[in-house]
């Protein structure tokens, strides 16, 4: 069961969140659920969830509405070749 958080803590997360939206990955469940009660069912709150209940790539794209390929990770040395439209 989760506590009631003080007027502090709530602007902690809300204030923490503005700033950065990938706060919510770091999250404990409890905090997911303020963020997700000030907030509504933002992007990186909805897929902070998914992670934290190890929810599969494929579920985390569906439940965002994206492609897989969005979590894919890139290497920062991978030269990408392509057609360049002027």
């Amino acid at each position: 069961m989760s506590r009631e958080m003080t007027a502090a803590e709530l602007l902690y997360l809300k204030t923490s969140y503005e700033q950065d939206s990938s706060f919510a990955y770091e999250c404990s469940d409890d905090d997911i659920v303020q963020l997700l009660n000030i907030f509504g069912e933002m992007e990186p709150i909805i897929d902070a969830m998914n992670v934290r209940s190890g929810a599969s790539v494929e579920q985390r794209a569906r439940d965002i509405g994206c492609d897989v390929e969005d979590f894919r990770e890139w290497d920062d040395d991978e030269i990408i070749v392509g057609e360049v439209e002027l």
